[in-house]
Formats: structure tokens, sequence, C-alpha cells
């Protein structure tokens, strides 16, 4: 009985999934300018339950997710089958083989590989009839753990197990957890390991240094300020800078260019006398 009622549940589910009435069939083009790229493997069902294209559902809900912070270009799934395919692999290598995670994921050029797994899902259905109705509370609790290979560095970047929770009525008397629902589990509990996995991975990465603000000014006045070959505008004028060694260049019609290495610090004011050019 258990296993007819998971059965009927995800057979409707999968096939809304393939179809792609879920919005998950399919991921959608990412961010423009995303900081990160991420290769996602099909999660593994070791819940012992029957829970036809769990695997998949995972992946697109989780890339759709990932998308949404604007921070990741997720990898397309049929872009990772057909490498794993010339390689011989499948997802389940993927998940056991580290080495060869790395592998297509250096051959993909993500920076992080994605792997991950269903470790329970249970489902508890309480009854109710009254005046020939029978109402239900179907409650539906699901564990997901993920894992995050750092492709540059082939170390594990993270790791969680999130857990979640999704309850409803039900009055058609059959148990079955809707789609909606069951879109709704799985989106709490991946919800919350992409939070965590974006404030981690903002921590490990190396804080940019503050600009320090440079003043330039000339005698005369008005002359272009070039600085590592890039063109600034005219004197006077104060540009942000990162802190270090530069190359200026300050010139003007008919007077001989100024050129120096300066060191940007906040504050700085780098101020020349142009010498007119020999005639």
């Amino acid at each position: 009985m258990r296993k007819a009622r998971y059965l009927g549940m995800w057979v409707i589910f999968s096939a809304l999934l393939a179809a792609g009435w879920l919005g998950l069939a399919a991921v959608p083009n990412y961010a423009e300018s995303p900081q990160y790229t991420v290769a996602i493997v099909d999660f593994n069902n070791l819940s012992g339950k029957y829970l036809p294209n769990i695997g998949t559902a995972a992946n697109e809900v989780l890339g759709t997710l990932l998308y949404q912070t604007d921070k990741f270009a997720v990898v397309e799934r049929a872009k990772l089958a057909s490498i794993m395919e010339e390689h011989h692999l499948s997802m389940s290598g993927l998940v056991n083989s580290e080495s060869s995670a790395l592998q297509i994921g250096k051959l993909l050029s993500a920076d992080y590989l994605v792997t991950g797994s269903i470790v329970s899902y249970e489902q508890n259905v309480q009854r109710v009839q009254a005046y020939g109705i029978t109402t239900e509370q179907i409650t539906a609790d699901i564990t997901v753990n993920i894992k995050v290979l750092n492709v540059n560095t082939g170390k594990l970047e993270f790791a969680i197990f999130t857990p979640a929770q999704t309850k409803m009525l039900n009055t058609s008397g059959a148990a079955n957890l809707s789609t909606g629902n069951t879109r709704e589990l799985l989106s709490k509990a991946l919800t919350a390991a992409v939070d965590k996995l974006v404030t981690r991975i903002e921590a490990s990465q190396p804080k940019l240094p503050e600009k320090a603000l440079v003043h330039f000014d000339s005698n005369p006045s008005g002359a272009e300020v070039e600085i590592d070959q890039v063109y600034y505008g005219n004197t006077p004028i104060a540009v942000p800078l990162n802190p270090g060694v530069h190359e200026v260049r300050i010139s003007l019609a008919g007077y001989a260019p100024w050129i120096r290495m300066i060191h940007a610090a906040e504050g700085a004011i780098v101020s020349c006398t142009l010498e007119k050019k020999a005639k």
C-alpha cells in the first residue's frame, strides 16, 4: 500500500516534469555576468522509496535556485551528458569518483561541480471522515545531501544535509501529494542549502582592495591623464585607483608628455609642470 501511494504521487510528478509543465525540464538562460560556473549532477535516490525522476527534478530545481542568486551560470544538463558520454561515465560514476568528477568539471570549464542525494523521504497520512467526506492531511518530509567540489583546487568546498517538510489537505480520498507541493518540498530543502553555499563561497573569496582616490593636477591645466594606458580625463581630476603601482602619462598639445610610475594611496596628490616642446 505504501509503495502504491508513492508510485501514484511520483508518476504524476514525473509526467508533468517530462512535459515541462513544472518549469523544470529546461534550465532558463542564466545571468549575463555570473561570477561562477557550476555543473550539477543528477541526485542519487538513497531513500529506499520508489521516487521516479527525483534525481533529475532535484537537479533542475537546484539549477533554477542557483541562477536566481545572479552569481552562477549553470552548465546545461545536455552538455554535461554529452561530455560524460564521450568519456564513458555515468551519473553515479561521477558521484562515486571524485577524480572523474573533477575531470568532467575541468572539461566543462566549471568552477564548481555539485553532487547530491535524496537521503530520506517519508510520507504520513492522517484521515478524518465526516458527513461522507474523507479529509486527509498529508505530511511529507525529505532530507537532501549536497556536496560541492571546487574544480580549481580539487577540494570539497561545501557539504550539507538539509531537511524540509510540507503539508497539504486532500479531500479526494487518494493519498497523493500534489506536484506543486512536491516541488515546494524540494525547493525548501534546496533553498536552505543554496543560501549557505553562497555565503560560504563568498566568504572564501579574497576581498578586493578598496579604491584609493588620487588627485592629478598640472601646470598648465587641461592636460590629458592616462593611467595604465587608459584615458581618464583632463587635469585637475581625482581618480579612484586600486592601491599599488601605476603608470601615469600626462600630456598636452605643444608640451612634452610627463610619464612617471606612481604609488596610489588614499589622498595622494600627483602634480607636474609640463615643459614646452622645443621648436
